[in-house]
C-alpha cells in the first residue's frame, strides 16, 4: 500500500497542493472527496478508516492554502518526534516568511538553542517535589469544590478541571490567589471558541507574564519564576516571558481535559471505578490508560521537513508542516491490538505519545501526573457518589481535531460536609513570595520649610500586574 496521497513527481506546487489535500485540519478533517461523509462538530475522525486508506500519513490543508501532512501511524508519529535531522520544530529556516503556518506546542528551536531555552524550565520544575506540589493543588481543589458543594451539583470542566491548573500554577509562579483567578478567567476566554473574547484575552495573557517577570526581577522569591530568572543560562526578559507563557499555554488545556476525561471514564465505567477505588488500578496506571483511550490532545502541530524527502511512501517537500496524530497513533493496531479499551492491556503502558518523545518531550511529565492524580483523588473524596446529570449522548465535546475534551461535564454528588473554616480559600501557611519593604531615610527639612509628617510616604504606584488585575473585566 502506498502511504499518503502525496505527489510522486515534480509537478508545480500550486497544482499539487490543490490535488493532494483531500482533508483540512481546520474543519475536523472533514473529507471532501471519494464520497466520504463529513464529521459532526466535535466528532473524532474515523482513524481506522483513514489509516486503512492512506497508511501512515495523509495530506491535509493545515490552514487555508497551506498544504501539510497529518501523521496517522504510531511508528510514523514516533519517528518524527525523535528525528531532529529531517524534521525540525523551527519553521524559520524552511519557510520564506519565517512564520509558522500553524503554531506548535514546543519551543520553536532545535539543538543548543533549544537546550538553552528549555533547561531553565526543566530545572525549575524539578525543584517542585510531591511535598510542595500536592498541598498547592489540594488547596486549589478544595477551594473550587467549596464553591459548589452546597448545591450538590457541578460542571466538572468549567468549575473544576479548567480553573484548577491556573490556580495551582499561579501560586507556584509566586503570585497571590487573585492573580490565579485572573489567569483562569483569561484562559477561559482565550479558549472559549469566541473570536472576540479570545482577541481580548490574548494580549492580557501576555501582559500577565510580562508583569510577572518584571515583578520577579525586582523582587525575587522562592518560586518557579525566580528560579527560571536566576538560572545560569541567563534568559532575557523576553525569553523568560516566552518560556513561562509556553509552560502555561502548552499545558493548561491538555491538563484540564486529562482531568476531565479521567473523571468521565471513572463515572461512566463501573469496572474502572471499582478497580480505582479498590486499589487494583493505581492512579499512575490509570493516567496512562486515559492517555491511550482518551488522549487530551488528538492532533498537534509539530514539525517541518528540513529537505525534500520520501517518507512513509509519500513525497514531502522541504518546509511542509507535519501534524502529530496522537488520536490515530493510539488506536493503531500495531500497538493497541484488538482490545484498545482493555484496562489490563493499556493501564501502566507508558509507550503512549501524549507526553511526546525525543528532545522536545514534555518537561512537566512528573509535575502533571502528580497534579492530575491529586485533582482526581480530591474530587472523588469530597464529591461522593458522583453521577452524570445528563445522558452520555447529551455530552458536548470540543470541536475536533486538536484538543479532545468535553465542553462541560455536569454531575450530581453528595457533599462530604467538610468546609473551609472561613468559607474562602486559605492562603498558604508560608506565602511563596513576601514583598520586601524599603526603609526610607528621613532627610532634615530645609530652614523655613513647612513642617511635614515624619513618616510621610509616597502614594503607592500600581505595577503592571496590579493594573492588569484592576482593569480586567471577566466579561470582556
Amino acid at each position: 500500500m502506498r502511504h499518503g496521497t502525496g505527489s510522486t513527481g515534480d509537478d508545480a506546487a500550486g497544482a499539487a497542493g490543490a490535488a493532494r489535500c483531500p482533508y483540512t485540519a481546520q474543519t475536523a478533517l472533514s473529507p471532501q472527496q471519494d464520497g466520504d461523509r463529513g464529521l459532526a462538530r466535535g466528532e473524532e475522525p474515523p482513524w481506522d478508516q483513514l489509516r486503512s486508506r492512506h497508511g501512515g500519513l495523509v495530506s491535509v490543508e493545515v490552514s487555508p492554502g497551506v498544504p501539510g501532512w497529518l501523521l496517522l501511524g504510531y511508528k510514523e508519529n514516533l519517528q518524527v518526534l525523535r528525528d531532529q535531522t529531517h524534521f525540525s520544530a523551527d519553521p524559520r529556516p524552511w519557510n520564506a516568511s519565517g512564520a509558522a503556518p500553524v503554531r506548535g506546542a514546543a519551543l520553536s528551536h532545535d539543538g543548543d538553542e533549544h537546550l538553552r531555552l528549555r533547561q531553565p524550565i526543566v530545572d525549575a520544575l524539578a525543584s517542585v517535589g510531591t511535598q510542595q506540589l500536592v498541598p498547592v493543588v489540594q488547596r486549589a481543589a478544595v477551594h473550587l469544590i467549596g464553591r459548589v458543594e452546597s448545591a450538590g451539583a457541578a460542571d466538572l470542566i468549567g468549575q473544576y478541571a479548567a480553573p484548577l491548573p491556573a490556580l495551582a500554577l499561579n501560586e507556584l509562579l509566586g503570585l497571590p490567589d487573585s492573580y490565579g483567578h485572573l489567569l483562569a478567567d483569561l484562559g477561559a476566554n482565550l479558549w472559549s471558541g469566541d473570536p472576540d473574547r479570545a482577541a481580548t484575552a490574548a494580549p492580557a495573557v501576555r501582559a500577565y507574564f510580562r508583569g510577572l517577570v518584571a515583578r520577579k526581577r525586582a523582587e525575587p522569591g522562592r518560586d518557579l519564576t525566580s528560579l527560571i530568572l536566576e538560572h545560569p543560562h541567563g534568559l532575557t526578559d523576553d525569553e523568560a516571558v516566552e518560556a513561562l507563557h509556553l509552560l502555561w499555554a502548552a499545558g493548561h488545556e491538555p491538563t484540564t481535559h486529562l482531568i476531565g476525561n479521567a473523571l468521565l471514564r471513572l463515572i461512566e465505567d463501573p469496572g474502572v471505578w471499582t478497580a480505582y477505588l479498590g486499589g487494583t488500578l493505581t492512579p499512575e496506571d490509570f493516567v496512562d490508560y486515559v492517555m491511550w483511550t482518551e488522549p487530551p490532545v488528538s492532533v498537534l502541530a509539530g514539525r517541518y521537513a528540513t529537505t525534500d524527502m520520501r517518507f512513509a511512501g509519500a513525497r514531502i517537500r522541504r518546509g511542509e508542516p507535519l501534524l502529530f496524530g496522537f488520536g490515530s497513533a493510539h488506536t493503531d493496531p500495531s500497538v493497541s491490538g484488538d482490545t484498545a479499551d482493555s484496562v489490563a492491556l493499556l493501564a501502566g503502558n507508558r509507550a503512549h505519545l501524549s507526553w511526546g518523545a525525543g528532545a522536545h518531550r514534555c518537561p512537566a511529565t512528573a509535575f502533571t501526573r502528580e497534579l492530575v492524580r491529586t485533582a482526581i483523588d480530591t474530587a472523588l473524596d469530597r464529591m461522593r457518589g458522583m453521577v452524570m446529570a445528563v445522558e452520555p449522548a447529551g455530552l458536548r465535546w470540543r470541536p475536533a481535531p486538536g484538543v479532545h475534551g468535553l465542553v462541560e461535564l455536569p454531575v450530581w454528588f453528595t457533599p462530604t460536609g467538610e468546609r473551609e473554616q472561613s468559607g474562602a480559600r486559605p492562603e498558604p501557611r508560608e506565602p511563596v513570595v513576601r514583598r520586601r519593604s524599603r526603609r526610607r531615610t528621613r532627610l532634615p527639612a530645609a530652614q523655613g520649610a513647612r513642617y511635614q509628617a515624619p513618616f510621610a510616604e509616597k502614594p503607592h504606584v500600581p505595577d503592571p500586574l496590579e493594573q492588569l488585575l484592576e482593569a480586567w473585566n471577566p466579561r470582556s
